[in-house]
């Protein structure tokens, strides 16, 4: 089945309206301060790792389910359905006062995410093909990775500024009534956009289906099955660290109103790096980006590990501060060339008729693998303290990383 096409001026419209939707999705107010604003509620860290881990198991049991229905049924309506459910999950947050209320803002965010991930950028590669400009993908990749990051930093400099002014339970209750009002704005966007004509699989075999998509992402090609382990390993990575970060500037005394500013900088690192990910790559090559990307994580986990021992037996030197900070800049590097390199490589090897369900795979296995190791990072910061959390995790991904890392550059070698 194809779908009817829209015009030419339509796709070139979709292309951007998605670019807005980046920025909008991640405008989330809150965002700098969700940990501390768990904490008023009496939330400790492990707490706040077992909601996570809530999260990660709903987009377990519904990320490929939701990115087959995309690539069955189309994307806009999945994309509108999102949107619902983000606006939805905001205003949960706002009245949630309990540990359940927030479980119920989990879920409709988890629900909400499993439908947008992977069919934003399903979306994309839709209409720059109907466009027959393929060779823009990469590029406009960089561009939507850009455009979200920059959501996330306008957000975060706007918490910073509303903090500054007002500190305390107050400040983050007001924070958290403008996220709710914020969070209904990408499903206004969703209602702009349109389906772009493709191939669709048969909706009669699903079976058939699933086996044919298996086989295609882990099975017929070892280069894109690497590709797949890579961008759920460091996306793994790269969660873990997201959820550590707020706890590990409070156990450094970073005052609560420069959050909003941290969290800013951290995102528009991001921002940048995915803007020129592209000429990275043209200028050193696949296989240089893939190695910085499997170093950067386990310097980060373990220079930050080091920063927190040091600090706690240095009695608080402030050097150990801008250091520990600093070094949490490595993650945010590392997720601006994975996201437009790694991502690039995967959307570039499957067909269309199944590209939201590879994305989908790819966020399925972050997530099922941050609902084991997210609860037992949380533990372990509560029991042991960061400096012992953060360098087992640093052995770990040592481990994890440069295996898989050293493997794909050998296949590429080989490609």
């Amino acid at each position: 089945m194809v779908h009817a096409a829209p015009t030419q001026s339509r796709l070139r419209a979709n292309v951007a309206r998605i670019q807005a939707l980046s920025f909008t999705w991640m405008f989330m107010l809150v965002m700098p301060v969700i940990v501390p604003y768990l904490g008023s509620h009496d939330l400790g860290m492990d707490r706040v790792f077992q909601l996570q881990a809530i999260f990660a198991i709903t987009i377990v049991l519904l990320e490929v389910p939701s990115g087959y229905i995309s690539d069955l049924l189309g994307r806009r309506k999945c994309l509108i359905l999102a949107g619902l459910l983000h606006g939805l999950a905001a205003t949960t947050l706002y009245w949630a006062s309990s540990f359940t209320g927030f479980v119920v803002f989990e879920l409709l965010a988890a629900v909400g995410v499993c439908f947008y991930s992977g069919t934003d950028v399903a979306l994309l590669y839709d209409s720059l093909e109907a466009l027959g400009d393929g060779g823009g993908k990469r590029r406009l990749l960089g561009r939507r990775l850009m455009w979200m990051q920059s959501g996330e930093t306008a957000a975060a400099l706007i918490t910073a500024g509303l903090l500054g002014a007002s500190l305390g339970n107050f400040g983050l209750e007001q924070v958290v009534y403008l996220n709710a009002v914020a969070g209904w704005i990408p499903f206004l966007v969703t209602l702009t956009l349109v389906d772009v004509p493709r191939p669709t699989m048969d909706q009669r075999t699903h079976l058939h289906n699933a086996r044919m998509i298996w086989n295609g992402v882990f099975c017929e090609s070892p280069l894109l099955r690497l590709v797949m382990i890579n961008l759920i390993t460091y996306g793994l990575g790269t969660l873990i660290a997201v959820w550590a970060f707020q706890d590990y500037w409070r156990s450094l005394e970073v005052n609560l109103a420069h959050f909003g500013l941290l969290w800013a900088g951290y995102n528009l690192t991001v921002a940048l790096v995915a803007r020129i990910a592209h000429r990275v790559e043209g200028r050193f090559g696949f296989r240089s980006v893939v190695a910085c990307v499997g170093v950067l994580p386990v310097l980060g986990f373990g220079g930050m590990a080091l920063c927190s021992y040091a600090f706690d037996s240095s009695g608080g030197a402030s050097i150990w501060v801008v250091m520990g900070v600093g070094l949490g800049v490595l993650f945010q590097i590392g997720r601006g060339l994975t996201q437009v390199v790694i991502k690039d490589a995967l959307n570039t090897r499957v067909p269309a008729e199944w590209r939201a369900t590879a994305n989908s795979i790819s966020s399925l296995g972050v997530r099922l693998s941050f609902f084991f190791l997210g609860p037992l990072l949380g533990w372990m910061i509560e029991w042991h303290g960061y400096p012992i959390a953060l360098g087992a995790y640093s052995g770990l991904f040592a481990l994890l990383l440069l295996t898989f890392n050293r493997r794909l550059r050998k296949q590429v070698g080989r490609a």
